[in-house]
């Protein structure tokens, strides 16, 4: 069907306005599982330093003479325990003309490109305290020790895998990754028995999206019974009420290399402590541009390892 002779169309007409709506669309990654359940702490030094204290163990053959002598024992002493500060930042550069001129779905360019970087930031500073990151405070650029590279005492590794050692006597220390392998229950409820049998009370576990899937299909899980509509499908187990408390299941969608460790944590045992915290300031204008800064520094406050465990090693993928 041919066009009428000297028709007045959209395609040859001068002055169409564009159809661009006032919204910009994006989906991406945002939540901070981690950050937003552990407490914060204030940190007035780049080495931020605190002190831990373990009891002695049970004595089973405490019984002693009538008239005893008692013998004088020496006093418990604490352990001093440390963590350097970390500065990570992000930053954005708008001209001048872009700031002038009218946008669609914002009001200003450096406005929406600075709420992005507070994003970035916040998950990198995620990824960071639940890394295998070494501590390293003896050059130009600080690194602390992220969440994996403290745990060794309630710990389940695979074959050749590693605990960190004591970050007393061997600070850059890291954990050693061995063979992956399958993530079941009883590799997860064994760590948990662990936590409690050290003293703690792990209240949720973070894990990547595959581990998140393997344990939803929990033995526990399948003898669950709860009264669901007759058009709905209930798959998911966000709470698992094991023998050692009830354990929120996380799922935490960048651990490192995809999910491949699960992380039981005790939140009133760790903190994120803070010696700036999100820090907004301006660079030196240089010609018809602004650059603006985001920046943090910050340290993951270990108050005590023993508070928490890592089932280590396990298999991201269907194998």
């Amino acid at each position: 069907m041919a066009t009428i002779t000297n028709s007045q169309t959209t395609a040859t007409a001068v002055g169409v306005r564009e159809d661009l709506t006032d919204r910009i669309h994006r989906v991406d990654v945002e939540d901070t599982p981690f950050k937003s359940r552990v407490g914060t702490a204030d940190a007035t030094q780049p080495l931020h330093e605190w002190q831990t204290r373990l009891l002695g163990a049970v004595d089973d053959d405490n019984a002693k003479p009538e008239g005893n002598e008692t013998s004088r024992e020496p006093s418990t002493q604490n352990a001093r325990i440390n963590n350097v500060c970390q500065i990570s930042d992000k930053n954005a550069t708008t001209s001048g003309t872009i700031e002038a001129s009218d946008l669609a779905g914002r009001n200003r360019e450096m406005a929406l490109q600075m709420a992005d970087r507070a994003i970035e930031l916040r998950k990198d500073c995620e990824s960071i305290s639940l890394g295998n990151q070494a501590f390293d405070n003896s050059g130009e650029i600080r690194r602390m020790r992220g969440f994996e590279a403290w745990i060794r005492t309630n710990s389940s590794r695979g074959e050749g895998g590693a605990d960190p050692a004591d970050p007393n006597t061997t600070p850059g220390t890291t954990a050693t990754d061995g063979e992956p392998r399958p993530f079941t229950e009883e590799l997860w409820l064994d760590n948990l028995q662990e936590i409690y049998e050290a003293g703690g009370e792990a209240r949720f576990a973070l894990m990547g999206p595959f581990a998140k899937r393997t344990a939803s299909k929990f033995i526990g899980r399948e003898q669950a019974r709860q009264m669901i509509g007759e058009q709905r499908i209930q798959q998911a187990t966000n709470m698992f009420a094991t023998d050692f408390g009830d354990i929120e299941m996380v799922p935490h969608r960048y651990l490192r290399s995809n999910g491949r460790t699960v992380y039981n944590i005790d939140p009133n045992y760790v903190k994120i402590a803070y010696l700036r915290r999100m820090a907004r300031f301006p660079l030196a204008k240089i010609g018809d541009a602004d650059t603006r800064v985001i920046l943090s520094e910050y340290t993951l406050e270990m108050c005590n390892e023993r508070a928490h465990g890592v089932v280590a090693d396990l298999q991201t993928t269907a194998q």
